[in-house]
């Protein structure tokens, strides 16, 4: 068995490295500058996530309060600010505000591992405002860039709505710039991912008396019996295994996953699209593989809304193998997936009608090759309720003159002849 050495790749320089460089240049001076370059490159980069992660958080919190308000109070009651602060308090903590420890036990192993190593200073958090005051800010700053929201709040709304949109396509292009710094991140080693794996102590109790006398008494046999056994070279051992989940891929097994994955409603992208994040281990042509069988089996039953929505999710499964390539490292799969459903859940793109195209011309095609099976089996079933005749088997000679004679027993002079 080969020996992977590629994770040694991710080591960056240290004192003792085995380095070449230009005569004219101190070997020692070029690792300290080299290594200074990567503490404020690294430095650098958790300062941006941090930022990203704030902002993440904050905007995904403002847009839950913008959403209540624009649901919970009509245009003459949203120009009123008191109702507006009133509504925001009685549903939300008005003192709520990022806080990374409150974050880290919300999320608990959902968090991605990038961001489990992050320092915030005391001041960073104490500084940030509670997300109701920031709320607040935002109906000040639209009314006065916009005296007429001040009276009239069908305008109000329009221009909160707007606002709103921007902030989602904020929240997708962070997100996407997000998910390629931690990328950057998780290509190194560094020792703030270095932790003990496990520090255990094993100690050999002893077994209790009862339990070896129950060892040292046999069960008396009930009688005796003979058992003849043939001994062959070579003989075969039966040999129970556990399949792998390699294995039950390979003959197309349907994993739990799988299946709880092809119950999703179509064009839920965001649930999918979490899901996936979740399990990415089924995103393979197997598991692709596997769905359509199940399609077959709806449409065979006559099921074809069922099949069209097994075939909907198995599409989903076979663009992100495909995109993702042969690697099965969790995060590139990660990555994968977010950047699929960021284009196909844009309903005017190129990418989603192609998909929807695919989808289509898959069932179609199922639908047919299901008809043609169905025909099939109903002119077989023809076939099998004719009469059945017996079969025969006919003795022949070489020789036609050779008169052929059976016996019902044979004597006892025939029956000990060797």
């Amino acid at each position: 068995m080969p020996i992977d050495y590629s994770k040694w790749d991710k080591i960056e320089i240290s004192d003792d490295s085995d380095i070449e460089v230009h005569p004219n240049v101190d070997k020692n001076s070029f690792i300290r500058w080299k290594q200074r370059d990567i503490h404020e490159k690294r430095f650098q980069r958790n300062i941006e996530i941090k930022s990203i992660l704030v902002q993440l958080t904050t905007y995904e919190k403002i847009n839950q309060r913008v959403d209540y308000l624009l649901e919970k109070l009509g245009a003459k009651e949203i120009v009123d600010n008191s109702l507006v602060m009133s509504a925001l308090n009685s549903k939300f903590d008005r003192n709520d505000k990022f806080d990374y420890e409150k974050l880290i036990q919300g999320e608990g192993s959902n968090l991605r591992k990038g961001l489990k190593d992050l320092h915030f200073e005391k001041e960073e958090i104490e500084n940030t405002p509670p997300y109701n005051e920031m709320v607040e800010d935002l109906f000040t700053q639209i009314k006065d860039d916009h005296p007429a929201t001040k009276t009239d709040g069908d305008k109000l709304i329009g221009f909160l709505k707007e606002h709103r949109a921007k902030i989602d396509d904020v929240l997708a292009n962070q997100t996407k710039k997000l998910d390629d710094l931690l990328y950057q991140k998780s290509q190194l080693i560094v020792s703030d991912d270095l932790h003990t794996g496990f520090d255990r102590s094993f100690l050999n109790k002893d077994k209790p008396q009862q339990e070896e006398e129950e060892q040292k008494v046999a069960p008396a046999p009930s009688k005796k019996t003979t058992v003849t056994t043939t001994e062959t070279i070579n003989s075969p051992k039966t040999v129970e295994e556990t399949p792998s989940v390699q294995d039950m891929m390979d003959e197309l097994t349907l994993l739990p996953a799988t299946e709880q994955f092809a119950e999703i409603p179509i064009n839920d992208y965001s649930k999918a699209s979490d899901f996936l994040i979740k399990h990415p281990s089924i995103c393979t042509e197997q598991q692709k593989d596997a769905l359509m069988m199940s399609a077959f089996d709806h449409q065979l039953s006559g099921d074809s809304e069922k099949a069209r929505h097994v075939i909907f999710q198995a599409l989903l499964l076979q663009y992100i193998a495909q995109l993702s390539g042969s690697s099965t490292d969790k995060a590139r799969v990660i990555n994968t997936v977010r950047l699929f459903f960021s284009k196909i859940s844009d309903k005017s793109s190129p990418a989603h009608n192609a998909f929807m195209d695919e989808v289509k011309k898959t069932a179609d095609h199922i639908k047919a090759r299901c008809e043609i099976i169905k025909q099939e089996r109903e002119l077989s079933n023809e076939g099998e309720d004719g009469d059945e005749e017996e079969a025969l088997i006919q003795l022949r000679a070489l020789d036609d003159k050779t008169e052929l004679v059976i016996f019902k027993s044979l004597s006892k002079s025939s029956r000990l002849m060797k």
